[in-house]
């Protein structure tokens, strides 16, 4: 069975879109060192807003 968890990867507003993507890889990177995997990342359909990463781990019955 997997555990799920939603995460909001680029909270806050920044200047840049750049600056977005490097909070979100930063957040990734720390959920993945956490034991999580990454599913996939949505994006707004506005190109603007937060994106939010799917990740899931195994758990233990």
């Amino acid at each position: 069975m997997k555990d799920y968890k939603l995460v909001y990867l680029n909270k806050g507003l920044s200047v840049t879109r750049e600056k977005d993507i490097e909070k979100a890889e930063e957040m990734i990177n720390q959920y993945i060192s956490q034991g999580w995997t990454l599913q996939q990342v949505a994006t707004p359909a506005d190109g603007a807003g937060a994106m939010i990463g799917i990740f899931y781990k195994e758990s233990k019955l």
